[in-house]
């Protein structure tokens, strides 16, 4: 009877080793494949156009969503190839392990600065 129960375990702490490991998989392949599109949004989200706007408020988002709630409809206005970027960054971002800006140097203070543009656009 002890080795029924000893195997039950054994078979239950696997599956556990095999999830985290699974976990682990995807928060390197979310880092692998949400950096340079998280460079690429930083860089844009420092422009002026209305795809900038858009950007900018999608990164805040990320940082501070109670102070910058995302209305996703925003993405529709977004080239293709931005919209795959934030994708990738929203998965870096819920998979990842760290908030975004601390993948960029100095990414705190340009957050704030974004902040600072956004509260003069209200």
């Amino acid at each position: 009877m002890a080795t029924m129960k000893d195997e039950q375990a054994k078979q239950a702490v696997a599956k556990i080793h095999a999830r985290i490991a699974e976990a682990e998989e995807k928060r390197e392949r979310a880092k692998e494949r949400g950096m340079d599109p998280l460079l690429r949004l930083c860089k844009v989200a420092q422009g002026d156009s209305g795809q900038c706007h858009h950007v900018r408020r999608f990164l805040l988002g990320l940082y501070n969503g109670y102070r910058w709630p995302f209305d996703l409809i925003r993405l529709r206005n977004l080239d293709s190839n931005l919209l795959d970027d934030c994708l990738a960054v929203l998965e870096l971002d819920a998979r990842g392990g760290h908030e975004v800006h601390t993948y960029i140097k100095g990414g705190e203070d340009l957050w704030r600065s974004w902040w600072a543009m956004e509260d003069n656009d209200e």
